[in-house]
């Protein structure tokens, strides 16, 4: 079995991700992708997260209609910030017969010699690197011996989706359908907590 392992904080998950898991699904580079969605990200702020359990619980509900994806909460029970090397190692031993990969993009790839045990990360698990906007392909080798992939470019972040929240500006086209009531909801009552 073929896993791709798609890590994110998703903050909130939107249509973005969907799309480029499903360019990997469509050249079947995996049997199945796993969503892991991580509870605190070393390299991130922890104020500007929604819960945890809330991101969970969107990725869960995000992906129920798409049979080649899953939702795996393997980082809830692994402590915290939650390190892909760890994450990756526990994985590896429940699975022994799985052959595991990571999906990042190209903005990751820049950053990912500071990743925890990087090095040997890349030599346990394939990476497989997506194009995202501004970053261009490396010229020569890729590093960490990663396999570039120029699935489309994809104008949509988790960032821009809070921001147009903030200023209560529409979302419908860039989160599923299936929790675009609950983001927009949870949002208001968020944002309203945090101005008072």
């Amino acid at each position: 079995m073929r896993i791709g392992l798609y890590f994110g904080s998703f903050n909130p998950i939107h249509v973005g991700h969907i799309q480029v898991a499903r360019y990997f699904k469509n050249i079947n580079a995996f049997d199945v992708i796993w969503f892991v969605p991580s509870p605190l990200n070393p390299h991130k702020s922890e104020e500007t997260l929604v819960p945890a359990p809330q991101r969970l619980q969107w990725v869960k509900t995000a992906l129920i209609s798409e049979p080649d994806f899953e939702c795996s909460d393997v980082e809830f029970g692994l402590g915290l910030p939650s390190y892909t090397y760890r994450t990756v190692e526990h994985l590896q031993n429940i699975y022994p017969t799985f052959t595991f990969s990571i999906i990042m993009g190209a903005d990751n790839l820049l950053h990912f010699h500071k990743w925890n045990q990087a090095e040997a990360l890349a030599q346990r698990c394939q990476l497989h690197v997506y194009a995202r906007p501004g970053y261009e392909k490396p010229i020569g080798d890729i590093p960490f011996n990663a396999i570039w992939h120029d699935a489309p470019l994809l104008h949509i972040s988790a960032t821009e989706i809070r921001d147009r929240l903030a200023q209560n500006l529409p979302i419908d086209s860039l989160v599923p359908a299936a929790i675009l009531i609950e983001v927009e909801t949870f949002f208001q009552h968020f944002l309203a907590d945090q101005h008072q």
